[in-house]
């Protein structure tokens, strides 16, 4: 214990400096370069691929969006036309009871 008390301030400073290298290599804190390198070059990769397919999935909805829009067009024209014939019908219908009730009225 006293050989420690003795050693100089500077080498005590190098000891915890060194300490505290090892420390943070030993925690995974401090890596080297070329590991950091392949860190950021597969986050990249990770990133470039996600954007891929995020772009992939909004030209599939826009296709599903412009494909849905075409078919609620296409039933709105068919109950239109329904509709449209429907009326026609009942227009007939009116008029062929009008005409009845004329002739039933007109006979005594």
């Amino acid at each position: 214990m006293e050989g420690l008390l003795q050693l100089p301030i500077v080498q005590g400073g190098a000891v915890v400096v060194l300490l505290a290298i090892i420390w943070l290599i030993a925690t995974g804190r401090l890596v080297p370069r070329s590991t950091l390198e392949d860190v950021r070059a597969d986050r990249d990769a990770r990133l470039r691929e996600a954007a891929a397919d995020a772009e992939e999935w909004r030209t599939l909805w826009q296709k599903e969006r412009d494909a849905h829009e075409l078919t609620r067009e296409a039933h709105a024209r068919e109950l239109r036309a329904a509709l449209a014939a429907s009326n026609e019908g009942a227009q007939i219908a009116v008029a062929l009871l009008t005409e009845l009730r004329g002739q039933i009225e007109a006979k005594p």
